[in-house]
């Protein structure tokens, strides 16, 4: 394989990194996926960086849970707009 070639594979990797993490790809592309990362050092580095930001991200929101009047607010929203789409 060329370097062109690599870089390609490397791009088309990265930008499907994130339906990765959230695992919203098709089995075949996770994969594929799985097998480049599992043979590109670089790629594997830059997916480690992102799983240990997300670990952070989600130890930082801790238990916290919407306020009630917000679920409420909105909760109403979507009852409003269904109705009205239902009409």
């Amino acid at each position: 394989m060329s370097e062109h070639e690599h870089d390609d594979d490397c791009r088309r990797m990265l930008e499907r990194l994130y339906a990765f993490h959230d695992q919203e790809l098709p089995e075949t592309q996770m994969d594929e996926i799985r097998e480049h990362l599992m043979a590109c050092e670089p790629c594997l580095d830059h997916y480690e960086v992102e799983e240990a930001f997300r670990v952070l991200i989600k130890r930082g929101l801790g238990h916290e849970h919407a306020p009630e009047v917000l679920r409420e607010r909105i909760h109403a929203a979507v009852v409003a707009l269904t109705e009205r789409q239902g009409t």
